[in-house]
């Protein structure tokens, strides 16, 4: 079987980083990445992921695509991720330049070149969903080169980390993620509730990264996970390290480790107001939209798993 091609596009913050190390660390490297606004603006998430994979010592491709939503105006998280989109963390003396400022046009020739071959490519996205949402408005064709979607975003019960109602990545472009979500494409929802019951708790993250020698990949690694859980304590939270991203990227992973999850037609509320970028999930059907998976509960022990992999991973 034609291994499948494996796209990686995200936003630059801590644990869209956290994430791309997870994959890397355990064997499954994307074949590219693509950059979008979000966490922070698109020239600091592209700088942010050429950072990550010059520390892991890697080299993939890194398109910058959108800089903007759809329609509205941009917002951002840095408050969550820090100026800079990765809490401070050390950079690495050297680093790639972009592959191209063509994101978009990069995912348009991956799927037209699957579908033209009969096969699909696999994409995870950790940021807004504009990058897939323009190249679909630009050609609605690529879609049967699109394999297995995964998602981080969105919501399935109203709770939001953005708004009472919205998640972050879906409040960031509606829009974009409307087009994403009734695509028909083989879609898998990480959403947020998810990522709000499936932790480490702080003192065992201190302790994992207490065994293992200190290298520059260690020591950024540390400095994202001490980032997020400040981030928590700094909010009132308990001191624990959220699977936000790396959840998502657990799943893509190993898919054999969700243990609950639901398919639902699923749709985005775009009219102004204090639903607006909330993700309707509706498992009756009735949205009359294509019906997609969403995680519930994962097999912990194998995030702990992954995730212990990746800090002591050595390039």
């Amino acid at each position: 079987m034609t291994k499948r091609t494996f796209i990686f596009d995200s936003d630059g913050g801590v644990d869209d980083a956290q994430a791309l190390i997870l994959l890397v660390a355990n064997g499954r490297v994307p074949d590219l990445i693509t950059t979008v606004f979000g966490n922070v603006g698109l020239d600091q998430a592209t700088t942010n992921l050429l950072a990550v994979t010059a520390t892991l010592g890697v080299s993939i491709p890194v398109h910058k695509g959108a800089d903007r939503p759809l329609t509205q105006p941009i917002i951002d998280a840095k408050y969550v991720h820090g100026d800079d989109g990765l809490g401070g963390a050390r950079r690495p003396p050297r680093q790639d330049l972009p592959a191209s400022e063509d994101g978009v046009g990069v995912l348009r020739q991956v799927f037209r070149d699957a579908a033209a071959k009969g096969e699909k490519a696999d994409i995870l996205m950790i940021g807004p969903l504009t990058n897939l949402a323009l190249a679909l408005r630009l050609e609605p064709n690529i879609l049967d080169g699109i394999g297995t979607l995964t998602i981080m975003g969105g919501n399935v019960y109203g709770r939001g980390n953005t708004t009472p109602a919205a998640e972050f990545n879906i409040y960031a472009d509606p829009e974009a993620a409307h087009v994403v979500l009734t695509a028909g494409i083989e879609t898998i929802v990480v959403p947020w509730e998810p990522c709000t019951t499936h932790y480490m708790e702080g003192a065992r993250v201190e302790a994992l990264f207490d065994g293992i020698a200190s290298s520059p990949l260690r020591d950024f690694s540390k400095a994202l996970a001490s980032h997020a859980r400040h981030n928590s304590v700094s909010r009132g939270n308990p001191d624990r390290l959220l699977y936000v991203d790396p959840l998502a990227a657990a799943v893509v992973l190993d898919p054999t480790m969700v243990t609950r999850s639901i398919k639902a037609s699923s749709s985005v509320a775009l009219a102004p107001g204090i639903t607006r970028g909330m993700t309707l999930v509706d498992p009756s059907g009735r949205l009359g939209t294509p019906k997609i998976t969403f995680v519930e509960e994962v097999d912990i022990a194998k995030v702990d798993a992954l995730y212990a992999v990746s800090a002591a991973y050595s390039p």
